[in-house]
This record gives C-alpha cells, sequence and structure tokens, in this order.
C-alpha cells in the first residue's frame, strides 16, 4: 500500500466516516453512510474527491506563489470575508489545521488531517470529531 491510498484511507474512515474494507481480491472499498459502497476514491490526487473533504469540513483553499493553502478553521465556513482576515489576524490555530502544498487534493488532505489531530487533543476518549 503506497503512501497516498494510507491517506485516502485515513480520509474516508475518519474525515467523511465511511467504512472502509478490502475485498479477497485485493481491491479497497469503501462504504457510504447510505449503505452504498464504491471503490476507493482517490482524495489524495483527485479534486472532484478532496472536494468531498473540503465541503466537509467548510475548507478554505487559496492559491499562492507555487502551489494552494488549505485551512480548516474552528467552525464550518465564515460569515464574511471579513470575518476570514480577522480569524487568520487572531493567528488562534489551537483547533483548525492548515497546510501549504503544490498540489490542492494533497494540501486539502493534509489541513484536514491536521484539524482532526489538533482537536483529538482535547478529546479524552477515543471520539473523533468531525
Amino acid at each position: 500500500m503506497n503512501k497516498s491510498q494510507e491517506i485516502d484511507i485515513f480520509i474516508a474512515g475518519k474525515v467523511l466516516g465511511h467504512s472502509v474494507y478490502h475485498e479477497k481480491t485485493g481491491a479497497v472499498r469503501e462504504q457510504l453512510p447510505s449503505g452504498q459502497s464504491r471503490p476507493l476514491r482517490s482524495y489524495s490526487e483527485d479534486i472532484s474527491a478532496a472536494w468531498e473533504v473540503v465541503e466537509k469540513l467548510g475548507i478554505t483553499l487559496l492559491p499562492v506563489e507555487d502551489g494552494w493553502f488549505a485551512l480548516v478553521g474552528q467552525k464550518r465556513g465564515w460569515s464574511s470575508p471579513a470575518e476570514f482576515l480577522l480569524y487568520l489576524q487572531k493567528a488562534d490555530y489551537v483547533h483548525s489545521g492548515a497546510a501549504l502544498g503544490n498540489k490542492a487534493p494533497m494540501t486539502i488532505c493534509m489541513a484536514a488531517m491536521k484539524a482532526l489531530e489538533h482537536r483529538d487533543i482535547e478529546i479524552s476518549d477515543d471520539t473523533v470529531i468531525n
């Protein structure tokens, strides 16, 4: 299993809440909460798949020189651009996740993983906050 697939499995299970399993053939599948099953999407490489993560967590994605900046704020989305700028000025990122990278899908996944890591620190049991 390569690193991208490990990330895809983490994103499907921990971020999106899908059940991930291996078929006898070795193919990896994800089962959605609706019960529908599909091949594991490539969240770390395909922007249409990564966009599910953006929508789930309310990720802000900005183009920067030579890549992308992704930010998961403390709450989902912003009421206005001014609120977003105020959040950046405060620099209180304890419950957020941010990533800078060359490719948008991987940057989105890294920000989502960092946000869950930060949120897990505040939890005393094994519960994951989505």
